[in-house]
């Protein structure tokens, strides 16, 4: 079971609640790995492809674009196939299950900061491939639960079907949540750079993760147990 839509196009069930959370720490996270882990993203994979291409042309590092690329690439590859492959008759269950195993990458990757910091450049390595891995697979599973006009990613389509495309008020600000989400994470990173370290930005982000997973499993059964007194 996928997220339903109403006639009047709102998203029903609890899962913009818990999207529109994921879209806020991919801000969050693109925003410490941008500061932090050398000028690359672990989301936005569209400005990994342009550092890539001046890579390639000798402006710049290549291996972190590359790393990230490749990582998000592998993420996207096992979200999308092996969870929907699992989950195909209860995908009521993807997106909690796909949180979850996302929460844990994001946590290996505050435990890799905490000890090591990011003093010594290999830590770099293992950080980008983490992240970028989570990223993707939670990208894929957000494409495969197609709930419309909340984008975890990717604003240039949310931004354009928001000035381009008419559509009811609901959808509208579904679009205009999604880009607030991601901004706002981007900006809640970089206020709180000064007071908190990358590791603490990164648990920061599993806490919150873990706070919207709560939400929604309570507000999933709330809804499960009004079905049943019908």
């Amino acid at each position: 079971m996928g997220a339903a839509t109403g006639a009047s196009g709102r998203v029903e069930g609890p899962w913009p609640h818990l999207l529109v959370a994921l879209t806020f720490i991919t801000g969050m996270i693109d925003a410490v790995s941008f500061l932090e882990l050398g000028r690359v993203f672990v989301a936005a994979m569209t400005g990994n492809v342009l550092i890539l291409g001046l890579g390639l042309a000798g402006y710049g590092e290549m291996l972190p674009p590359g790393l990230a690329l490749i990582s998000f690439a592998a993420g996207a590859a096992c979200g999308g196939r092996l969870l929907r492959a699992r989950f195909e008759q209860r995908r009521h269950r993807l997106l909690p299950a796909g949180t979850a195993v996302q929460t844990v990458l994001i946590a290996m990757a505050a435990v890799l900061s905490s000890r090591h910091g990011f003093s010594e450049s290999w830590v770099r390595w293992p950080n980008i491939a983490l992240l970028a891995f989570a990223l993707g697979w939670e990208y894929a599973i957000v494409r495969v639960l197609k709930v419309p006009h909340l984008n975890t990613t990717v604003v240039t389509t949310t931004l354009t079907s928001l000035v381009a495309e008419p559509a009811a008020p609901p959808a509208q600000r579904h679009r205009l949540l999604s880009i607030a989400a991601l901004l706002s994470g981007a900006l809640t990173a970089g206020a709180l750079r000064p007071v908190l370290s990358p590791a603490g930005l990164l648990w920061l982000a599993v806490l919150i993760l873990l706070l919207g997973c709560t939400v929604v499993g309570h507000l999933a059964a709330e809804r499960i147990e009004a079905r049943h007194r019908r």
